[in-house]
């Protein structure tokens, strides 16, 4: 006996024993035109039983084309009967391979930050019986990538020699540039005393300074601090750079020694003055028996001599004056003065 696959495509396939079991791989929805071929002896009567087909069976010495629609193994048999009496049995064995096969996303032409967080892993489908063909010569349904280059899969489903359906995807693995900063090195300065920084220029990038939270790409600063920039670009990769500019004069407080809060608009409020900012500030103004009458953390706001709306007596009275400065240190300043009415 024979068969052979009607479109899409063609074979031919013959019986040389009666024992062996025949087999042959397919296509979903190709078909099989079997045919019986003489042997010794001369056929008088043929019974076809078809598995998996679309028809069940025949007894044509030729049958009617049969198609297979759905994937799976499945048997077909052919009782033959001879005019000498005997009987011969025929198995072929029919693999029919799935398709088509779902298809597979693969990111666009991509890349990855210097020092950032690789591989990337590139997946392809499960669908049974695919073969995958990877230019790197893996053969496996995905692969893991940890350098730049072009990665290219074919995914194929074959029945022998031909090709059920395939699938292709290719990929781009690029290195993306880090950006480039520097603020210069680190440089002494008095507070007030203005300094521009410049991250550089770089186009869709993205700025973040602290300790100020701008996002400009130049900021101007007038306080000793460290200052730093962290620039993102439209990758998202990221660099950062760091300055420090340190303070080089000399800090004083003045605190006056008296004040007259007559509301004749001389020296009407107790202030101290300042050469530089402080941080973490409070002011307190208490009387000769403890008791607070003004207490703020504006750096601005002076004491007018008031308490509970009402003008203080003539008296010596203290202030406290605590802070942080820049050289990460607290101070505290206690002293007397006199209110003068």
């Amino acid at each position: 006996m024979k068969f052979r696959i009607l479109l899409p495509a063609i074979y031919l396939f013959s019986i040389n024993s009666y024992a062996e079991i025949k087999s042959l791989s397919i296509c979903k929805k190709d078909g099989i035109i079997y045919t019986s071929v003489s042997r010794s002896g001369t056929p008088i009567s043929w019974v076809w039983i078809f598995i998996g087909g679309d028809q069940l069976g025949s007894i044509k010495q030729n049958p009617d084309p049969v198609f297979y629609n759905n994937a799976g193994i499945f048997y077909s048999y052919v009782t033959t009967t001879f005019n000498n009496g005997q009987i011969f049995l025929d198995t072929f064995e029919i693999v029919v391979k799935d398709w088509p096969m779902p298809s597979f996303n693969f990111p666009n032409d991509t890349g990855y930050c210097p020092g950032s967080s690789f591989p990337l892993l590139l997946n392809t489908t499960s669908f049974g019986g695919v073969s995958f063909f990877w230019n790197t010569g893996a053969t496996s349904s995905s692969i893991t990538v940890n350098t730049a280059g072009k990665y290219r899969v074919n995914a194929l489903i074959k029945a022998g020699t031909r090709t059920c359906d395939s699938v292709y995807k290719e990929v781009n693995v690029i290195e993306y540039p880090n950006p480039s900063v520097y603020l210069g090195q680190d440089k002494f300065m008095c507070q007030n005393q203005s300094f521009t920084l410049d991250a550089g220029p770089g186009a869709g990038y993205r700025y973040n300074w602290q300790p100020t939270n701008q996002t400009t790409r130049t900021i101007v600063v007038n306080q000793p601090d460290i200052y730093r920039v962290t620039i993102t670009t439209d990758k998202e990769c990221t660099v950062t750079d760091q300055i420090e500019l340190k303070d080089s004069c000399p800090h004083y407080v003045f605190v006056p020694n008296a004040f007259s809060p007559n509301e004749d608009r001389l020296n009407d409020i107790f202030v101290k003055v300042w050469n530089f900012a402080p941080k973490d500030y409070f002011f307190k103004i208490y009387n000769r028996w403890g008791e607070v009458l003004f207490e703020t953390s504006n750096l601005q706001k002076g004491w007018d001599g008031t308490y509970n709306n009402h003008l203080v007596q003539q008296d010596i009275y203290v202030y406290q004056i605590q802070y942080l400065d820049n050289d990460k240190k607290v101070y505290n300043l206690r002293g007397t003065f006199y209110v003068v009415r």
